[in-house]
């Protein structure tokens, strides 16, 4: 995150900053009282940013234990009239769905916005879910920012527009929006926290007789939006002209339009869609009345293309379409200037004059740039687990459901990934069909809280035969080291009050003890719980340098070196490399990188010689 000093300094200036952190900003500006969020890339940063800044600025923001408590939160705040929002990613809006759909139904008083990251490309989330389909689905209003200085801005102005027709307010960034840095201009703005109020009325009840009458108002809200968007100033329309071609997108992908364009030397009319929903009808339709061909950019589903292609059926206009449904851009992954381009080109024509210096580079290094997927960081008590774990599961031939955190990254056992919580879900369910293999759940502390609960207590409930293994390192390490309840509400007493009889705790670092653990669970009906107890080891050194204090490493012998890999092929820790004698050409050696290792020592208890010990 970047200077926190920058963002809540009340005064008019520009500031370079992250597109997340200007999200924040005008937030700030726009008089946020109530703020709460569960981390996800990619918008995590937002909650960093107003989480830091609540205490100087007298407003309320929490980390809460998952996404829909997280709305909860804010929605409660904003039916007394108080302005306030949360932020996620586009998985965690499923999450959420259950409650995101209810609100719409019943409105609010203060505005409320929901801000949701998406992940065109996979980056860090399991999907490349379009969330513009579930915000349309359950009647949003959705705003779609194309930079930095658009997202702050657009913040603003959705509290507002959320105030207006008293309507909750879903504004869509994605990856490049929320991680791109920008010079935004930031203003000043007023402070102090405000009480709110509850109205005793039956709005806020969503019950079936009150949903029936509410629907039908919800959807004439809806057409007043419609009707009010022409006049808004969020359709924007450049360079139109009697041009037989128009292009029409929103978002980043605006963006790679307009570098487009640029390296192929063309003027095109543009119609920029800041509200995708509802849509603007009216300036969309003044917009292609004189084309014959429009071309639609947008990142991973079609939406924009398959509902405007229906409103110009509906009217009787028919242009020539182009975009996903002729394959100008592809219905997966990210876009990106040269993409655009060339889908451009499909569409009308042309030539690319040159490359870019940046996409030269690129080019270039395609070739020789070897694949490096993600690994555990040097230390890591989860490498350390999963290896013990390895030597059980497999002797054993054991059945391994994973779940969402650093542990994702795991390159010996896991057979299942799903979404969170999903692993102790999905045991539940192995434990139903498969009765001669044992069977493992791995989940994390935060993810434990988050889903996790449920889960465990279904399978107390209907004595599913089970190993619930769960990985405490005392954060939500993944997302940025944000906290979670763990360090307040011990795992070890949760599961004891769900009725789990058999519970017991090990260091991962403590190899052989480790593996006894987990072997002695195998003994007792399921579902029995293993914690793996270890703060996060890049925090931990982390802590440990800020204190000045020593931290011990190992290193390597090389005459004792017999160069088997055990720490380097099977182990796979960072810290570990290759090296040659100098004495003897042919001899190979392990060497430790002194700056990555952080001492954990399981390298010198795996290791078949004893080459590896600790550096007097």
């Amino acid at each position: 995150m970047g200077n926190i000093a920058d963002l809540i300094e009340n005064k008019e200036k520009r500031v370079l900053c992250l597109g997340n952190e200007a999200i924040a900003r005008g937030a700030i500006e726009a008089g946020v009282q109530v703020f709460a969020a569960y981390p996800g890339t990619p918008s995590s940063e937002i909650s960093g940013a107003l989480i830091a800044a609540a205490a100087e600025l007298d407003f309320y923001a929490e980390w809460s234990t998952n996404e829909k408590v997280a709305m909860e939160i804010a929605y409660a705040a904003s039916i007394t009239g108080i302005r306030s929002m949360t932020a996620l990613k586009h998985v965690g809006l499923n999450v959420a769905a259950d409650a995101f759909y209810s609100f719409m139904y019943m409105g609010c008083k203060g505005g409320f916005v929901t801000v949701v990251g998406d992940d065109p490309h996979c980056f860090s989330s399991q999907n490349e879910q379009d969330s513009r389909w579930l915000g349309v689905s359950a009647n949003f209003i959705i705003l779609e920012p194309s930079s930095p200085q658009e997202a702050k801005d657009f913040v603003k102005h959705a509290f507002d527009i959320s105030e207006k027709f008293e309507a909750p307010i879903l504004l869509r960034s994605t990856t490049r929006i929320s991680h791109a840095r920008a010079d935004v201009q930031y203003y000043e703005y007023e402070s102090g926290f405000k009480e709110g109020d509850l109205e005793k009325t039956t709005r806020f009840k969503c019950l079936p007789a009150i949903a029936r009458a509410n629907h039908p108002k919800l959807l004439e809200k809806m057409e007043r939006v419609k009707e009010w968007i022409h006049e808004s100033g969020f359709s924007v329309v450049e360079d139109d002209n009697e041009a037989e071609y128009g292009i029409i997108t929103s978002g980043i992908s605006y963006s790679y339009v307009k570098d487009a364009l640029k390296s192929l030397k063309k003027t095109i009319p543009i119609l920029k869609l800041g509200m995708v929903s509802p849509l603007d009808e009216k300036s969309i339709l003044e917009f292609a009345q004189n084309k014959k061909n429009i071309i639609f950019i947008e990142e991973v589903d079609p939406y924009l293309e398959d509902r405007i292609s229906a409103l110009f059926i509906q009217n009787s206009l028919y242009p020539r379409i182009h975009g996903k449904c002729n394959g100008i851009t592809k219905r997966y992954h990210e876009l990106n200037s040269r993409i655009v381009a060339e889908g451009l080109i499909k569409a009308f024509g042309g030539e690319l004059l040159s490359l870019s210096e940046i996409q030269k580079a690129v080019e270039e290094t395609k070739d020789f740039t070897p694949f490096r997927p993600p690994l555990f960081c040097a230390g890591c008590q989860h490498r350390a687990a999963f290896y013990e774990l390895s030597k059980v599961v497999r002797k054993r031939d054991g059945i391994f459901s994973s779940d969402i955190g650093c542990y994702s990254l795991d390159p010996w056992v896991t057979d299942t990934i799903v979404c969170m919580g999903a692993s102790i879900g999905m045991a539940n369910g192995f434990a139903r069909v498969i009765k001669d293999k044992p069977i493992f759940a791995l989940i994390g502390d935060s993810t434990f809280f988050h889903t996790g609960l449920p889960a465990l207590a279904n399978a107390v409930y209907h004595k599913a035969n089970f190993n619930l293994l769960i990985l405490d390192n005392r954060m939500t390490a993944m997302t940025g080291f944000q906290p979670n309840p763990t360090e307040d509400i011990p795992i070890e007493d949760v599961v004891k009050g769900l009725g789990v009889n058999y519970i017991v705790e090990f260091d991962p670092y403590d190899f052989e003890n480790g593996k006894k653990t987990i072997e002695d669970a195998l003994e007792h009906e399921g579902p029995t719980v293993i914690i793996m107890r270890k703060i996060c080891a890049n925090e931990w050194w982390r802590r440990t340098r800020r204190k000045g204090e020593k931290i011990e490493v190992f290193h390597t012998d090389s005459e004792v070196c017999i160069a088997c890999g055990t720490c380097i092929v099977q182990y796979q820790c960072p810290a570990i490399s290759w090296s040659l004698d100098t004495n003897s050409k042919d001899k190979n050696y392990t060497v430790i990188d002194p700056a990555m290792c952080t001492g954990c020592s399981v390298c010198s208890q795996i290791c078949p010689t004893g080459a590896i010990s600790k550096v007097e």
